[in-house]
């Protein structure tokens, strides 16, 4: 593997900075995440964040008051700043946000060039429509839009997160950063071009579902999909490797897409795995049968030329988050019925086994011991696979039932390398993606997670140590 030069890499890492949008008190595991990023970008290890970085203080009346730190000598002048959020389930997502744009703009008025916010998950993404393109949305804020808008006036230059829940949020970036009144102004609709783009009406004014639109976002909003990390894991840590599920070219192996939205991250999951054998089911989303609240009706759309039944397989369900894990319940409820299509009455036969997994553990936020609980009774799966996003899930909050089939992937390494490549002017959102083979893929990105499995789960765990020096790998 080659890598950019240690003199280039140094540059870059000594003209970073880091802010953080909660502290240690309020919440450790956000903080301890921050810090960890923190300190594989410098490739030191012990930092205080809160002393050497910016301290996010919080004054006796509970108000926020970051403070980088200037002092002896530091300037941020030139530099480009960080800012960590980290959501927790005792943090108000809606207070972070705001505490971001107080990060920036304390970061701009001590001279930094450039305010990128690295959120691992992103609050509200999944709110980004209004009644202005649904009915159902009427009398809703799109909060998804209004915080591109936010950040675009807190001076925040760029956002990079992980796994959005849609693209569409890039286009509304493209909007409110003006980048499309500027750059492409011919996606603009009746007469857009003359109002001011917080005027801007979806639907009537701009697609947000345009390609092009949404494209020309994608400088602002970098979203990392994690579906190559996801297969690295999964060919070669999980347990349907050690088990023998991926023999034969993954051919007892089947993926789902559960609804629309999930189809582009299972195809490109699927085409990760370079499992020649591997099968695919496409479906619409569960719902509860009308005549009978027991029971949940799903809608085959399609499926791969080598399905015909599931009886003696494993299916594979991945998708950007879990929250209150009904849709996934029922899904599974389904599933373990027959798997009978609404439209067709084919019935596709029971799996043997499931495998699960859901890059951020929303859980229900401070519901999430409820949700954790339910998900032990109600989900039956051969392992369970989340990521860190929201760290909490990998700590004493993880409900301890749980931990005997669960698997976090710890994607500090992964965000760290995000910051250096976006410094090096590198497009995050395609650089974990696209590997021509598996060899390739693995040799790149297993070095960019880690595993936290309890003793009583799979062997074999996999991590990495401490301090060492600060190595790009180019591709």
């Amino acid at each position: 593997m080659r890598y950019e030069s240690g003199s280039t890499v140094n540059d870059v890492v000594n003209n970073i900075a880091f802010g953080i949008v909660s502290d240690a008190a309020e919440a450790q595991a956000p903080y301890e995440l921050a810090t960890k990023i923190a300190e594989r970008v410098l490739g030191r290890r012990n930092l205080d964040l809160a002393v050497e970085e910016m301290n996010p203080k919080v004054f006796s009346a509970g108000e926020f008051c970051p403070q980088f730190n200037v002092r002896n000598g530091h300037c941020l002048a030139g530099k480009s700043v960080y800012i960590f959020l980290v959501p927790d389930p005792h943090l108000n997502p809606e207070g972070l946000v705001y505490r971001a744009g107080m990060n920036a703009d304390a970061a701009k008025n001590a001279g930094a060039e450039k305010v990128v916010l690295l959120a691992t998950d992103l609050p509200h993404s999944r709110q980004d429509r209004d009644g202005s393109e649904d009915e159902k949305a009427k009398g809703e804020s799109n909060t998804a839009r209004l915080h591109a808008r936010l950040f675009s006036s807190f001076g925040i230059d760029e956002v990079i997160t992980t796994h959005v829940h849609s693209p569409r949020l890039a286009a509304f970036y493209a909007i409110e950063y003006d980048d499309a009144k500027t750059h492409r102004s011919d996606l603009l609709l009746n007469d857009g071009q003359l109002l001011a783009s917080s005027k801007l009406v979806s639907g009537k004014h701009f697609d947000p579902n345009n390609l092009e639109l949404q494209s020309l976002g994608k400088r602002r909003l970098k979203s990392i999909s994690p579906h190559a990390l996801l297969a690295d894991y999964i060919l070669h840590h999980s347990l349907l490797a050690q088990r023998g599920y991926l023999d034969n070219g993954g051919a007892k192996l089947v993926v789902k897409a559960m609804d629309r939205g999930n189809t582009t991250f299972i195809d490109c999951l699927g085409d990760s795995l370079f499992l020649s054998n591997l099968a695919r089911m496409y479906c619409d989303k569960a719902r509860t049968a009308k005549n009978d609240p027991r029971s949940v009706e799903v809608k085959v759309v399609r499926v791969s030329d080598n399905l015909d039944t599931l009886d003696g397989r494993v299916e594979l369900f991945a998708d950007d988050g879990l929250d209150t894990a009904g849709t996934m319940i029922k899904a599974v409820q389904w599933s373990q019925a027959g798997n009978l299509s609404i439209d067709t009455q084919r019935c596709y036969g029971t799996p043997l086994e499931r495998f699960v997994y859901f890059t951020h553990p929303w859980l229900g936020g401070k519901d999430h011991v409820a949700i954790q609980r339910k998900m032990f009774y109600e989900l039956p799966a051969m392992e369970l696979v989340s990521t860190n996003s929201r760290p909490f899930f990998e700590g004493d909050q993880q409900f301890a039932s749980l931990r005997s089939f669960t698997t976090v992937l710890r994607l500090a390494e992964l965000w760290a390398n995000a910051i250096i490549a976006n410094e090096l002017g590198i497009d995050v959102t395609t650089r974990y993606q696209g590997f021509e083979s598996e060899a390739e893929q693995h040799e790149f990105m297993s070095e960019l997670y880690a595993l936290r499995r309890h003793t009583r789960h799979v062997s074999g765990a996999h991590t990495h140590s401490g301090s060492r020096e600060v190595k790009f790998a180019l591709r």
